[in-house]
């Protein structure tokens, strides 16, 4: 629940507990800025020179770690809470959504990230071997997303987009084009660790 950070009545972040439990997971984003050329990803998976790519993902590195370092993961999560407390967020997706320009896709890619799947995976007779979601795509999204989680060391990928945006062989395509730079990557990695 979102009382995780709460702690007890009148103690320091007493208040961020808004919704007086009735909120099970709470959100924040974390907006990186990247400089890349057009048509990156397709350049790499061409060449197969991985140089930009690992450039772009230190830099990822350095942005995340610097945003948890200067306290505004928490920050986030309480800036998006008050949004919901004191705006009407759903009107303004809704506002979002009805705008021509941008069909309520105001950027153009998203990545969810979950990180490792922290809880137990076996239940009785039942294991969790992977785990798909998505954000929706129902109003407003970016035009194409990949949402993320692994699970006893699988990573587990889910593109989600909105059609007519998008056809599906575009995003066939786009799943492709990620899967094939993942490997690209995979395999850079291994011949690293071994040199």
């Amino acid at each position: 629940a979102v009382q995780a950070a709460a702690g007890e009545a009148g103690a320091a972040g007493a208040r961020d507990d808004w919704s007086g439990e009735t909120v099970v997971a709470g959100t924040g984003s974390l907006d990186l800025l990247l400089d890349l050329p057009p048509a990156a990803g397709e350049a790499v998976r061409r060449s197969g020179d991985l140089t930009a790519m690992w450039g772009a993902a230190q830099e990822c590195h350095r942005q995340t770690r610097a945003w948890i370092e200067q306290g505004w993961g928490r920050e986030s999560l309480l800036l998006f809470s008050c949004g919901w407390e004191f705006m009407n967020m759903n009107r303004v997706v809704e506002l979002g959504a009805q705008d021509r320009t941008t069909l309520g896709r105001a950027y153009s890619a998203g990545v969810s990230n979950v990180g490792r799947f922290a809880h137990a995976t076996a239940h009785g007779d039942l294991t969790l071997e992977r785990l798909h979601f998505g954000i929706s795509q129902s109003v407003s999204s970016p035009a194409i997303s990949t949402s993320a989680a692994t699970v006893g060391g699988t990573l587990c990928l889910t593109v989600s987009y909105p059609t007519p945006i998008w056809s599906d062989a575009a995003a066939d395509e786009y799943a492709d084009g990620l899967v094939r730079l993942l490997e690209l990557a995979a395999a850079d990695g291994e011949a690293g660790s071994r040199g």
